[in-house]
């Protein structure tokens, strides 16, 4: 017989059996590395060295291999068994399945077409995970995928009639428990009734709903992107165009910081080429374009930077990164977004090495200069500028970051944010009666000082959502705030003092958020009269987000947080009486707000729309602390999210 032929290299001569070994064995000459890791992309010529790399990735976390790259005996446990890993019974549906009401899924197991790809034939079985992470209710807490977060939840035996999805049920099933008032009349928005009694119907809400709610996509109707933002020139806030030889000057200068804080990182190795390469390919194109998507797409969201005269040639270097990050997680281009991913480590090592953000630099002479104190103008302004980009990369990692840095922003960098707030004593500013606008300097401080009590307000919510959603306990104390509500968006967005008196507009001085709070605590009797001090206020949308996000972390100081809760010094119902009345008195604002709307207004409203879903969660918490009498297992600190709700809400 004649021998098997034999396939050789055309560059060494080596022979080889078989044609793959071949080709594997070329790929040593040509320098191809095609299989690479999805969470810290390194890449590699085999894919049998890439599965071995997953299992000591330090940036994999939690997450879970890639189906095609698991190894080792086949496993037989249901898809949610084997995410959670808990003991699977094997059953169909199986008993964890079906007492944490979830869809039981054996991927390996599901028939397919001849025609179906693999991931085509779990698809059939599986929820739509086909939303981006921009798409999310990540978008809103800076965390992870809806999808993972629902998951955490267990189903109840009765679905919604309101409900979209029969996959996902609610957190209150209990019909003996608190009510919000939810039956909805004529207009469409709930009518009040008095509700001293508990015992009442529950509204209708679930989970699902809830998640909805905060899903980002429901606040972006339209296309992310427009091909006008793909082109320079850009008008600048003094109504000439951006320099573009000066934005290209500050992308060479981006790109030189990046380069060397990479370096930095990697010692003792060099600096990989893939990160080089992505860090090479900013420009001024795409700086303008991802600030341009930023202002466009999150800026209503949260609106702390002066839009009007916002310079990207000109502003602190940590403001244009985290703007030209965060605006680019918007981009159509799905390549440019994992590439801009991929630098957000290296971009937030940048920012938090700077002397006066670092903790390296908390000494005499090197700390941030008080406001107001031996500063100039345009250093404060520097000053402003550097904290908000330090404070918006925080939002950026723990929206949309890898596993680990989404705990390094919450439990380090945040810290360091709340630190240096307190030292320029933020959490008192507002706008003093005698702060008169009588000139371009005097509304240019005007505009500064409100850009710090934006920021620090955005701040303290984010704070909130730390505890709502992980369960941390607050880095900002009650006793310490004195904050107004921000000012009107008319003032903030008005270019110049010219502009405010072409208007004959003056910034009107906003009530502070204690005071605001204080009255929703009103009690039936008296709470017509109280209210109209609140209704005369013109509170925003925003406020009222704040506002719940407060009401949310007192009752749980107050209940799950209270070690005399237990007691028989106080029960139950002498604890959420005070936060009854809060509740009923913020659904009315609420809904007195949501009425002066048009529908096709409010539908341009950003995600402070949610806070009615945050007034849906507040009630669950206190039904599941009235149903336990105030009793209840440990509760997870500083948790997985979501991990605590889920503990609690299936008791």
């Amino acid at each position: 017989m004649e021998p098997q032929s034999r396939s050789a290299c055309n560059v060494c001569g080596k022979k080889f059996q078989r044609k793959a070994h071949l080709l594997r064995h070329q790929q040593q000459h040509s320098g191809d590395r095609p299989h690479s890791c999805k969470f810290c992309f390194k890449t590699f010529k085999r894919s049998d060295v890439l599965r071995d790399h997953f299992s000591r990735c330090e940036r994999r976390g939690n997450s879970a291999i890639p189906n095609s790259l698991e190894r080792g005996r086949k496993r037989h446990a249901c898809d949610e068994c084997s995410r959670l890993k808990v003991k699977c019974d094997n059953n169909a549906p199986c008993r964890k399945c079906k007492e944490f009401g979830r869809p039981c899924v054996k991927s390996r197991l599901l028939t397919s077409s001849p025609n179906d790809t693999p991931r085509e034939t779990v698809s059939r079985s599986m929820p739509d995970l086909s939303q981006s992470d921009r798409n999310s209710i990540g978008f809103l807490l800076n965390a992870g995928n809806a999808m993972d977060f629902m998951r955490e939840f267990p189903k109840s035996t009765t679905l919604s009639p309101n409900s979209r999805s029969v996959d996902y049920q609610g957190m209150m099933a209990s019909r003996n428990s608190y009510d919000p008032i939810r039956a909805h009349d004529n207009d469409g928005l709930p009518p009040y009734q008095e509700y001293g009694q508990m015992g009442q119907a529950v509204p209708e809400n679930n989970l699902d709903v809830m998640l909805r709610n905060l899903e980002f996509a429901t606040f972006e109707r339209e296309n992310w992107q427009v091909s006008a933002e793909n082109q320079i020139p850009w008008r600048g806030p003094e109504g000439g165009f951006i320099n573009r030889q000066v934005l290209d000057q500050r992308a060479f200068e981006i790109k030189d910081k990046l380069r060397y804080t990479a370096s930095t990182q990697s010692i003792p190795h060099p600096t990989s080429k893939e990160a080089l390469d992505r860090i090479e390919r900013i420009s001024a194109d795409s700086i303008a374009t991802n600030i341009k998507l930023y202002f466009r797409h999150w800026h209503k969201h949260a609106p702390m930077v002066h839009e009007a005269t916002f310079n990207p040639c000109s502003a602190a270097l940590p403001l244009v990164m985290a703007l030209m990050s965060l605006g680019g997680m918007y981009s159509k281009d799905e390549a440019a977004v994992r590439e801009l991913k991929s630098l957000l480590d290296i971009i937030e090592a940048y920012i938090y090495s700077l002397p006066g953000i670092s903790d390296e630099y908390d000494l005499p002479g090197r700390t941030y200069v008080v406001q107001g104190e031996h500063s100039s103008p345009e250093w404060q302004q520097y000053q402003l500028e550097e904290l908000q980009g330090a404070y918006l990369m925080i939002v950026l990692q723990f929206w949309t970051g890898n596993p680990i840095a989404r705990v390094r922003v919450r439990q380090q960098r945040f810290q360091r944010i709340v630190s240096i707030f307190h030292h320029l004593d933020l959490l008192i500013t507002q706008h003093l009666p005698n702060d008169q606008i009588s000139d371009q300097p005097s509304f240019r401080r005007w505009v500064r000082k409100e850009s710090y009590l934006r920021t620090v307000n955005l701040a303290v919510m984010l704070d909130h959502a730390f505890g709502i959603f992980n369960n941390v306990s607050p880095r900002f104390q009650w006793a310490e705030i004195d904050l107004p509500f921000i000012s009107d968006d008319r003032y903030f967005n008005l270019v110049s003092y010219a502009d405010l008196e072409a208007q004959s507009l003056y910034p009107q001085q906003k009530m502070k958020v204690k005071d605001a709070y204080l009255i929703l605590f009103s009690s039936s009797h008296s709470a017509d009269q109280d209210l109209n001090v609140l209704r005369t206020a013109n509170l925003t949308v925003l406020d009222l987000q704040m506002l719940i996000h407060y009401i949310y972390t007192h009752v749980w100081k107050s209940t799950f947080s209270n070690p005399l809760a237990t007691t028989l010094i106080q029960s139950t119902v002498e604890i959420l009486a005070p936060f009854k009345n809060a509740m009923r008195n913020w659904r009315i604002l609420w809904d007195d707000v949501r009425r002066s709307f048009p529908e096709s207004e409010w539908a341009k409203v950003g995600f402070q729309r949610t806070a009615e879903t945050y007034f849906d969660a507040v009630g669950s918490l206190m039904s599941t602390f009235e149903k336990r009498s105030g009793k209840f297992p440990p509760i997870p600190s500083d948790c997985e999210k979501g991990s605590h709700l889920r503990r609690l809400l299936t008791l």
